[in-house]
């Protein structure tokens, strides 16, 4: 049996619109989306899916999400330029030339990781898009080797929304 590994695709919580100065790449987490980050990293740490590496947009939502994540599971993490605002092609680039980890994380932004989603999956029409909203995670089974990943190539083993979460206590 050939070697398999785990990708998790977390997009960040729920930024804050408040201040219309601020550039997108500044804008922070709100309220609601600091809660629903911790509530995704404790999850994650519940379930045994603490990721090998952590790699991050340099977004201000993205960083504060991360960051709220790992408090609460702890993991290896790194900042991933490309990462922010990220179409398919590129986050696919990511992916291959990303460390071989049995279990790696990405946080950023959509729409790219919903045609990421969508990709692993094999649904490219627009008409079956999932819906992919701020601080979901999908946790993908996927070949070893993500230097060319298909269109379908991955299992989709889960996917949450913080409003589905019920933590163990």
């Amino acid at each position: 049996m050939s070697r398999l590994r785990e990708l998790l695709i977390l997009r960040h919580a729920k930024s804050d619109w408040k201040d219309p100065t601020l550039a997108d790449i500044d804008r922070p987490l709100a309220g609601r989306g600091k809660k629903n980050a911790s509530k995704v990293g404790r999850w994650i740490e519940q379930q045994n899916l603490i990721p090998d590496l952590i790699l991050c947009s340099p977004a201000k939502r993205a960083q504060q999400t991360l960051k709220r994540v790992c408090v609460e599971c702890g993991a290896q993490t790194q900042t991933v330029g490309a990462l922010y605002m990220a179409d398919l092609d590129t986050l696919l680039k990511v992916l291959a030339d990303a460390p071989d980890v049995d279990r790696l994380m990405i946080v950023g932004h959509n729409p790219g990781l919903e045609r990421l989603f969508n990709y692993l999956n094999c649904h490219m029409d627009e008409s079956t898009v999932t819906l992919f909203p701020t601080a979901a995670l999908a946790h993908f089974i996927l070949p070893a080797d993500w230097h060319n990943l298909s269109c379908g190539a991955g299992k989709l083993s889960q996917f949450v929304r913080p409003k589905e979460i019920l933590l163990k206590e």
